[in-house]
């Protein structure tokens, strides 16, 4: 059986996003200190979602078919390895226009996942956007935008895959409590960098 698998061409990188920022921001936010602190507030409160889990991620996935959404931000940092040489992570989103993320703000939990899966169905490897990590960067991919993280590894030079954190609420409580499950839209194709 052939697989259809498309290389992802819109690479953005931090420069692009500083120079470009209202062009990304309402997908996602490469995570700067805030204009006029001085020492430390908080960000984000999840009175039902409890504190934030911090989960470890081993980015070893290449390709991908899934792309998955959360009513909820979350945050996702690369961080150092004692691995060795790594490979590239790479968050991929796809374009969608700020209105259409506004208007999944006001439709219930079930109308979003619709939407989304109808729009995800219908995209082109030219709708979807590559942000390329760099140790340290820290990204909030915002509440209800489809998306997944994929690497790309150079075997023949030794590279291991990236380490990443993720913060986001407890999922137990958001699928036990609230009954809210992850949804998983599959895209007509396979991605890869």
């Amino acid at each position: 059986m052939h697989e259809n698998v498309e290389i992802i061409k819109s690479i953005i990188r931090l420069k692009d996003y500083i120079e470009n920022e209202e062009d990304f921001k309402h997908l996602f936010e490469i995570q700067l200190a805030p204009p006029g602190l001085k020492n430390f507030r908080p960000r984000f409160n999840f009175d039902k979602g409890g504190t934030l889990l911090v989960g470890d991620l081993v980015l070893n996935i290449e390709e991908e078919q899934y792309l998955e959404s959360h009513p909820f931000p979350e945050w996702v940092v690369q961080l150092i390895s004692k691995e060795g040489p790594i490979g590239s992570a790479y968050l991929i989103v796809p374009n969608l226009p700020n209105r259409f993320i506004s208007r999944l703000n006001t439709m219930n939990y079930e109308k979003r996942i619709a939407k989304i899966d109808e729009v995800i169905k219908n995209l082109t490897t030219d709708d979807l956007i590559a942000f390329e990590y760099q140790i340290g960067v820290s990204i909030k991919v915002n509440a209800n935008v489809p998306h997944t993280f994929i690497s790309k590894i150079d075997l023949k030079k030794n590279e291991k895959p990236p380490y990443l954190q993720v913060y986001e609420p407890n999922l137990r409580i958001f699928n036990e409590v609230l009954k809210f499950k992850t949804p998983y839209y599959k895209l007509p194709f396979k991605i890869k960098i």
